[in-house]
């Protein structure tokens, strides 16, 4: 019986002790890391992996401030008839606060459009992604503005 109350004690004092939260480095990687997935997975066209990204809630907004959910966005991308290929990501900062990191980042990439037009963009955007109880990050809003690179 003694032994019971001694587990049951032990296991109520390791619930009652708060689980040490990830330093900024490890998350700051972690959270560049799934995007630099992201951005691959877009290139790629696999559209199950992008919305594995992102929380149910997700909200995009474009640089003409139009705002869509994460379906409207998939959508968008899917169909849009645009090839994006030589993704190179370039410099970014992740700030932590808790269970939120906000990732600021910019790539420039090569699209092509249905018309076989090529252009080279930049784009600069600030995605806000959430820990979520399962340890996963997931991206709740992000917003982008890009810019054709002469």
């Amino acid at each position: 019986m003694l032994r019971k109350l001694l587990v049951v004690l032990g296991l109520a004092a390791l619930a009652a002790v708060p689980l040490q939260a990830q330093d900024s480095a490890t998350v700051a990687k972690a959270v560049n890391d799934l995007e630099v997935q992201w951005g691959a997975s877009i290139v790629a066209g696999n559209w199950a992996a992008v919305e594995s990204f992102l929380t149910p809630g997700f909200v995009f907004t474009d640089g003409a401030g139009k705002r869509v959910d994460r379906a409207a966005y998939i959508a968008g991308l899917r169909d849009s008839g645009d090839r994006l290929s030589n993704l190179a990501g370039g410099p970014y900062t992740v700030l932590v606060s808790g269970n939120t990191a906000v990732h600021l980042g910019e790539a420039t990439w090569t699209v092509t459009d249905k018309k076989g037009k090529v252009t080279k963009n930049h784009e600069v955007w600030t995605d806000t992604w959430v820990l979520q109880a399962n340890g996963m990050w997931l991206c709740m809003a992000g917003q982008s503005v890009s810019s054709s690179v002469k």
